[in-house]
C-alpha cells in the first residue's frame, strides 16, 4: 500500500527566485516558504557572477509564455540575465499545484494574502523603483517584477529544466 492518495500525482516542478527577490533581500524568505511545502529538493543552484543564463537564453526560456511581444520579452530577458537567480527543482505529490498555490497569481496585485506574491508586493510604484528604468523597455507599460517563476505544467517543467544542466536528473 502506498501513502499517496490515488488521485495524487508525484510531479517535478521548477521554480526560479528572480532578481527582484534578491534586490529586496527577500530571497531567503521566499526560499524558506517554498521549502515548508513538504516537497523534496532534487537539485538547486544559484546563478550569479557570470553563471547566469544570457539574455538570449532567457528570451528562449520566456518566449512560450510571453510570445512575440518584443518590449516585454527584451525587458524580461535583460532583467533575468542581470541576476542573481536561484533555481530549485522540487519533487512530490501534486508539486506543481502546491508551488503555484503558494506563490500566488502572476500579477502580484491580484495575489491573495498568504501567498508569496500577495504578501511581499509593495505596490506598483515602489516595486524595485531603482531598477525599473534599467529594464523596462519602450512600449512595455506592463513591465512587472513578480519575484518568482514556477512551472505551470509537467510539459513546461520538462522544457524549462533543460535550460539548467545543474538540475537535470
Amino acid at each position: 500500500m502506498s501513502d499517496v492518495p490515488a488521485a495524487s500525482v508525484i510531479q517535478d516542478t521548477l521554480i526560479i527566485i528572480k532578481p527582484d527577490s534578491f534586490w529586496r533581500g527577500l530571497n531567503q524568505q521566499v526560499e524558506d516558504r517554498l521549502k515548508t511545502l513538504g516537497l523534496d529538493v532534487v537539485a538547486e543552484c544559484l546563478l550569479a557572477d557570470g553563471e547566469n543564463l544570457s539574455e538570449e537564453k532567457w528570451r528562449e526560456f520566456y518566449f512560450p509564455s510571453i510570445g512575440d511581444r518584443p518590449p516585454c520579452l527584451e525587458g524580461t530577458s535583460k532583467y533575468m540575465a542581470h541576476g542573481p537567480v536561484k533555481v530549485i527543482r522540487f519533487k512530490g505529490v501534486d508539486a506543481i499545484q502546491k508551488v503555484r498555490s503558494a506563490i500566488g497569481k502572476t500579477r502580484p496585485w491580484q495575489a491573495d494574502a498568504g501567498t508569496i506574491r500577495g504578501d511581499f508586493w509593495p505596490g506598483a510604484t515602489e516595486a524595485n523603483a531603482a531598477y525599473r528604468l534599467k529594464f523596462q523597455q519602450p512600449g512595455d507599460d506592463q513591465f512587472l517584477f513578480n519575484m518568482i517563476h514556477a512551472s505551470d505544467s509537467e510539459n513546461s517543467f520538462a522544457r524549462e529544466v533543460g535550460f539548467f544542466k545543474q538540475l537535470r536528473a
